[in-house]
């Protein structure tokens, strides 16, 4: 059962700021594209509509700590790792590593819990929930040497 998802990308000139250094705010788009590409990977959705209403991931707290910049043009891998899992929640460790040939720099770490919860057509509140059994039943907690 899968604990953990890697994938590359490079800095788009989008993601930075005037100085041509990846902007803080792209580290937690880069976080969530490596939540929903592992969501995927196990043949599922971090976002749903159904007949009742809308299923999601909804985040309930996010943090960064950066160490090094990334700039335009540079090539990373984001690292995901499922470091807690209860029946409603996932709480990620993210891993930011600059590629360079062979050597990898680690550039950021950052961490997310995110909850599965529902919410009816024409509701605003969302409601946590149990994770899905086919979601949950895939995803196992990454050992502590991970």
């Amino acid at each position: 059962m899968p604990y953990e998802f890697s994938f590359s990308r490079r800095v788009e000139f989008a993601d930075t700021d005037t100085a041509g250094v990846a902007h803080f705010s792209a580290f937690f788009r880069y976080m969530e594209e490596a939540e929903h590409a592992f969501y995927r990977s196990l043949g599922s959705m971090a976002f749903e509509r159904s007949a009742d209403g809308v299923l999601g991931m909804p985040r309930v707290s996010a943090g960064c700590e950066y160490l090094q910049p990334l700039r335009y043009g540079d090539q990373f891998v984001v690292s995901l790792t499922v470091r807690e899992k209860t029946s409603k929640a996932i709480r990620y460790e993210v891993v930011f590593c600059k590629c360079d040939g062979d050597a990898r720099t680690t550039v950021a770490r950052g961490e997310m819990k995110v909850v599965y919860a529902t919410r009816a057509h024409g509701c605003e509140e969302w409601t946590a929930a149990p994770l899905p059994p086919e979601l949950s039943e895939q995803i196992e907690v990454a050992p502590t040497h991970v």
